[in-house]
């Protein structure tokens, strides 16, 4: 899992948006996802561990995505290269409710266009950017191809 504390919908800094109006406590959601997806990689790294021995001939590796977007957040000039500033925190496709507001209506929205959107990590306040993921596919492809190790452990 990628660190969702670090996306605008579970940041410290979140605001209403089209998956959650209601108030919330945003540093206690912010902590509980950090929690939550370094416990489940934690998870699924022990059972893939375990299950590595019984696939006779597998090559089973653990992708490291958590690591990768931890290094686009800390690291953006490595990975975006959008015409408009590197931006970490905010989203191509972003849109700000009122507190409470129904998330049926269409909140007020900000989209970046054309080569900007690349300068972006997230494309809306939940999902990666469609840059992240170009960084992602390559990430993986290198792996497969056998060009980096960067972000795998191989476990068989």
């Amino acid at each position: 899992m990628i660190p969702l504390e670090t996306t605008p919908l579970y940041s410290a800094d979140s605001y209403p948006n089209r998956y959650w109006t209601a108030q919330r406590n945003t540093t206690e959601w912010s902590v509980f996802m950090k929690e939550l997806t370094t416990s489940g990689n934690a998870i699924a790294r022990l059972e893939l561990q375990l299950l590595a021995p019984t696939l006779h001939g597998a090559h089973v590796g653990f992708f490291d995505s958590h690591s990768l977007f931890a290094d686009m957040v800390a690291r953006p000039q490595l990975y975006l290269n959008g015409t408009a500033p590197l931006n970490v925190t905010g989203a191509v496709h972003s849109c700000v409710f009122d507190l409470n507001e129904s998330t049926g209506d269409p909140g007020v929205c900000t989209d970046a266009t054309g080569t900007d959107q690349d300068s972006f990590l997230w494309f809306d306040e939940l999902h990666p950017s469609v840059q992240a993921e170009r960084v992602v596919a390559k990430a993986i492809s290198d792996v497969i191809h056998r060009r980096s190790e960067k972000w795998i452990t191989w476990l068989s």
